[in-house]
């Protein structure tokens, strides 16, 4: 016949399986993504692709020219581009750090996230009315934004306008973002499509980085061109939401030990008081 107290010992014995396993799902449980940034300074001119992929002035006459300036950046070099365009728009240039050195992630393989944040700065440098005069008393802007390519898709964030009323000085950006708030572009229109956004998630393809530049004007027959730059470009991927509560290992044991000691004791004064 077994005793109370073999029973008691067969219960300890199974309550720290019962650890082991726990212990062991603890220390499997998937946390949030470590922090990924991607940052460039120096805007060395191989490591950044650069092109029109919207064009909707008139007879798609828009223009650029994209180039990295060794001094006059906050501080030291920088990125700048000329854009010259007809009436009409929008024309949008997408700038991707795509190569060898890219700014590349894959959500699917590498691991998912919820959120951007991001940064840069910006200036404007000269305005062109028309082309190639310059007309500094005159007003004009040329629109930044974060760029995403995903699936053969172009996205954009909110876009951000640097222009002749900073005074040729350097604007600082920073935002955080989720994939909601990215639109992808209808490459026609050039405008944002609703409904429609890049997949962050584990089931999302690979992300090329970047940057988008953005014009149009409304003078028939006249062209225009602006001359801005971007520094500092940095982007970070994280994971905003807080990581689901978790008991600690060491909580687990001793929670499971001391319910195994009182059953021992319960079962032993059970034990003696039935001798």
């Amino acid at each position: 016949m077994v005793s109370q107290e073999n029973v008691a010992r067969r219960t300890i014995i199974f309550l720290l399986a019962i650890t082991v396993s726990s212990v062991w799902h603890f220390s499997q449980t998937p946390t949030a993504l470590a922090a990924v940034i991607f940052e460039d300074g120096d805007f060395v001119a191989s490591d950044w692709t650069s092109s029109k992929y919207v064009d909707a002035t008139t007879n798609q006459g828009a223009s650029f020219v994209a180039t990295t300036i060794a001094s006059g950046g906050a501080p030291g070099s920088y990125r700048q581009v000329l854009l010259t365009f007809p009436s009409g728009g929008p024309m949008r240039v997408a700038h991707l750090r795509s190569g060898s050195n890219g700014f590349k992630w894959n959500p699917s393989t590498q691991g998912a996230f919820t959120t951007i944040d991001y940064s840069f700065n910006l200036i404007m440098t000269n305005y062109f009315n028309p082309a190639p005069t310059p007309a500094p008393s005159q007003q004009a802007a040329v629109g930044y934004t974060l760029l995403l390519h995903q699936a053969g898709h172009y996205y954009i964030a909110p876009t951000v306008a640097v222009s002749t009323n900073d005074n040729q000085n350097w604007i600082s950006i920073a935002n955080s973002l989720q994939a909601s708030q990215f639109l992808r572009i209808d490459l026609t229109t050039g405008l944002g499509m609703p409904g429609f956004h890049p997949n962050f998630s584990a089931t999302g393809g690979e992300i090329i980085f970047g940057y988008d530049n953005v014009n149009s004007h409304g003078s028939d027959g006249i062209f225009k061109a602006t001359e801005s730059g971007i520094d500092n470009y940095k982007i970070r991927l994280g994971d905003n939401a807080p990581p689901p509560a978790v008991p600690e290992p060491s909580t687990a044991i001793l929670s499971l030990g001391l319910l195994s000691f009182a059953g021992l004791n319960s079962i032993r004064r059970r034990s003696g008081q039935i001798k």
